[in-house]
């Protein structure tokens, strides 16, 4: 898109301010060069004076009473200027996309070119994505929702089992899978990494702490006894200080019990509540849970491949200010899960070996998926008509209010126009995906079926024709005659 220049003027505060130059448009981001007009920057000087004189102290004037002129003495016009800046710049921009009838999709990027005489800004703006909707009527993927065996019921219903097992003292050596108490200490290259006393410690084979081969140097300990053993630790073990040398543990057990399962009974399974009452009538619980997650998963898996396909298949537009914008959004939402369990962003890259850059790289693709899946969705709503009722809307808005009752957070309002529009565009995109869904498991044999009859048709009606002509050619001595009039 060519540049222009808008010859006409904003007007902010009641005076003229703006004149706006507007430059070509590339990557959906266009550049405004703008001039502001010395009113504006003159009010902007006064406020900026009223916020520095409350926070200098003048000699001789209390902190707030300073005449400007003093202020710009003591502060010097440079700095007044930057303060004043601060302000002007959002204000101007603001006029400035307003005036030319332009949507920022991010905070637009700035720069000052000029402070003096005139003041000249140029912001890039970042325009809203555009995506063109590739062809999805052909989308088809034959996935099968995952059968439940039998094998699978029972492994639940042995961990049910495992779950309600009582631990029992018992007088002989540790075997694996027993629960021990013991005291033990741990040292490597004369440094102790562990002191414990009377703790507890599942001897169990996976069990990987605090060394692999531990839980298997305690088999055959009796209670009471003592023991010390060494292990040669792995070199890509996970903990630095212990990687690749021996530790040295001694190990003193206390007691040792084992595991006792309860017998799987109707009095055991009544307990579990939820209307069960028999040993079978568990197992079809179980079943029917399992078959509905297998079910979700499937779905779950569906969605992903529709999407990313239709992402494949169309063509987009983004800002690359937007996208940045985007990969921040998404920095701070990681930053602050990761600060829910007390863990910085430098403790996480040095865990995940990352370097900063790589964490802002993968951002920076997550944020591009996820506008281009967004996208690709309003779109399919768009193409296919695709709009949730105002029940749907009202309905949606009550079981959102009745998730978030009693919660300690401020809770959402959603009686405004805004709140309804964000949830009609929720329920649009889920309607979207449900279509996406529909299409990619629609059956072809319909189609096919209908596609062999045409093709069977049409042989008869040619086999047909063919039959005529020889027919006629037959009992006519000018066929040369005959198959004009026909043709």
């Amino acid at each position: 898109m060519q540049g222009r220049e808008n010859t006409g003027y904003s007007v902010q505060f009641g005076v003229i301010c703006l004149k706006v130059t507007q430059g070509e448009t590339n990557d959906r981001q266009t550049v405004l060069h703008i001039e502001v007009d010395s009113a504006l920057v003159e009010q902007h000087m006064g406020r900026a004076h009223q916020r520095v004189a409350a926070r200098v102290n003048v000699p001789g004037f209390r902190k707030g009473k300073a005449p400007r002129r003093v202020v710009e003495s003591f502060v010097g016009k440079e700095y007044l200027l930057e303060e004043a800046l601060e302000s002007l710049i959002p204000a101007a921009v603001s006029a400035a996309v307003e005036q030319e009838g332009l949507k920022a999709s991010a905070t637009p990027r700035v720069s000052v070119v000029e402070r003096d005489p005139v003041v000249k800004i140029d912001a890039t703006i970042p325009l809203p994505p555009v995506a063109t909707l590739g062809e999805y009527a052909s989308i088809r993927f034959d996935d099968e929702i995952e059968q439940v065996t039998d094998e699978q019921v029972e492994e639940s219903v042995q961990r049910l089992t495992e779950a309600n097992a009582s631990w029992n003292d018992v007088d002989r050596p540790v075997k694996a899978g027993d629960l021990i108490t013991f005291t033990s200490r741990g040292t490597a290259d004369d440094n102790t990494f562990m002191d414990q006393t009377d703790a507890e410690y599942l001897a169990d084979a996976d069990n990987p702490n605090p060394v692999p081969g531990f839980s298997a140097a305690l088999v055959g300990i009796k209670p009471g006894e003592s023991k010390s053993f060494s292990i040669e630790v792995p070199e890509d073990f996970s903990r630095a200080e212990l990687a690749g040398k021996t530790a040295e543990f001694e190990v003193t057990v206390a007691s040792v019990r084992e595991k006792s399962l309860p017998e799987l009974t109707d009095e055991l399974v009544k307990g579990l509540g939820e209307g069960i009452n028999t040993v079978a009538d568990l197992r079809i619980r179980i079943r029917e849970n399992l078959e509905a997650r297998a079910t979700q998963a499937l779905r779950e898996s569906l969605e992903e491949k529709v999407v990313d396909e239709l992402v494949e298949r169309s063509t987009f537009e983004l800002s690359p200010i937007m996208l940045e914008h985007e990969a921040e959004h998404i920095l701070r939402e990681q930053e602050q899960a990761l600060a829910r369990y007390n863990i910085s962003f430098d403790q996480y890259l040095a865990q995940t070996g990352q370097s900063a850059d790589e964490l802002v790289a993968n951002a920076t693709q997550t944020a591009e998926r996820r506008v281009k899946r967004t996208l690709v969705m309003d779109k399919l709503a768009e193409s296919e008509a695709l709009e949730p009722t105002d029940a749907e809307i009202d309905a949606e808005i009550e079981s959102l209010n009745a998730e978030h009752a009693g919660h300690d957070h401020e809770q959402t309002d959603y009686s405004s126009d805004e709140a309804r529009q964000s949830v009609a565009a929720v329920l649009k995109r889920r309607k979207a995906v449900d279509r996406a869904l529909e299409i990619a498991q629609t059956k072809d044999d319909t189609a096919k079926s209908a596609t062999k009859k045409a093709t069977s048709k049409r042989k008869k009606q040619v086999d047909a024709a063919e039959d005529s002509d020889d027919s006629v050619k037959a009992e006519s001595d000018e066929p040369d005659v005959v198959e004009a009039s026909n043709e």
